[in-house]
C-alpha cells in the first residue's frame, strides 16, 4: 500500500503544488458514498486541500450542479454529465471514468435467498417477496427509474405496486433491508456491498440487467482548476480503484 500511495503522491507533485490550501466541492451520485469516504481525509493530508462531497440521487446531483458551479468537479453518469458538458458546467475533455456497476438483489443477513437464475425465476421471486425495497424514481434515481419500467415491461407493475416501499436512494433502501423494513432489496452492488445486516444474492439476470459507468468531470468555474485536477487525478489512482471495486463497481480503464 505505502509504494502505492507514494506513487500517487508523486503523480500530485508532478501537477504542480499551491500555496494555499483549496476549498474543493465534490457533488456526487450516492452510487459512490461509500467507495469515497475516505478521500476528504486522506487528500488533505497528501495535499493540504479540503474536500467536502455533497451526495443525492443522479437527478438531484444534476440539478445542484445546474443551480450552483462553482464545484470542482461532479459525479454522474455519462447521460447527464454530458449534459452538463454541453452545457459548459463541465470541462469538455475532462471526463474521467471510475467504474460501472450493475444491479444486483439482497435479503437481511441469514434469510433464504430467492432464486435470480433467469427472467422466469427472478419474474417469480418478485411475485413471491412479501415486500421489496428500492430507489424512489421520483427522486430522478437511476435504479428506481429503471426498475419502474423494468417492472412494467415484465407486466408485473400492478402486481408489485402494493408491496414496493420506496426509499430517497439505493444505499438507504439496502439500510431499510438490513432493519427488516422489507424482504428483498433491489439496487446497484455498490449500494449493497458495503450495507452491514444484508446478504448479496447476485446481479440480476442480463436480460433485466442495468450497467451504469460512473464518470467524474472538472467544473468550469471552480475557484481552483489545478486543485480539482490533483483531486480528479487521485479518484483515478490506484488507491482508489481498489476502493471502488471493494465496494461493488467493476473497474474502468478509460
Amino acid at each position: 500500500m505505502l509504494p502505492k500511495l507514494l506513487k500517487v503522491i508523486g503523480v500530485l507533485a508532478l501537477l504542480g503544488g499551491q500555496a494555499h490550501a483549496a476549498d474543493l466541492v465534490v457533488l456526487a451520485a450516492a452510487a459512490v458514498k461509500k467507495s469515497v469516504e475516505n478521500v476528504p481525509d486522506r487528500f488533505q493530508k497528501m495535499t493540504g486541500d479540503h474536500v467536502t462531497f455533497v451526495f443525492g440521487t443522479a437527478g438531484q446531483i444534476r440539478k445542484k450542479a445546474m443551480a450552483d458551479n462553482s464545484f470542482a468537479i461532479v459525479v454522474l453518469p455519462p447521460a447527464p454529465l454530458t449534459e452538463l458538458i454541453k452545457g459548459g458546467l463541465v470541462v469538455d475533455g475532462s471526463r474521467q471514468d471510475l467504474g460501472t456497476v450493475r444491479l444486483a438483489a439482497a435479503v437481511q443477513s441469514g434469510a433464504t435467498q430467492p432464486d435470480l437464475t433467469d427472467m422466469q425465476t427472478f419474474k417469480q421471486s418478485l411475485l413471491n417477496a412479501p415486500s421489496i425495497g428500492l430507489a424512489n424514481p421520483a427522486t430522478g434515481a437511476t435504479t428506481g427509474t429503471y426498475l419502474a419500467e423494468l417492472f412494467k415491461r415484465m407486466g408485473i407493475a400492478d402486481q408489485l405496486s402494493s408491496k414496493i416501499k420506496l426509499y430517497p436512494d439505493g444505499l438507504a433502501a439496502m439500510q431499510g433491508l438490513a432493519r427488516g423494513e422489507v424482504a428483498l432489496g433491489l439496487g446497484q452492488k455498490s449500494e449493497i456491498t458495503p450495507v452491514a445486516g444484508v446478504d448479496l444474492i447476485g446481479v440480476l439476470p442480463d436480460a433485466a440487467q442495468l450497467r451504469t459507468i460512473y464518470s467524474a468531470g472538472l467544473g468550469s468555474n471552480s475557484g481552483d482548476r489545478q486543485a480539482a485536477q490533483r483531486l480528479l487525478t487521485y479518484l483515478r489512482s490506484p488507491e482508489m480503484k481498489a476502493a471502488f471495486v471493494a465496494n461493488g463497481f467493476e473497474e474502468e480503464t478509460k
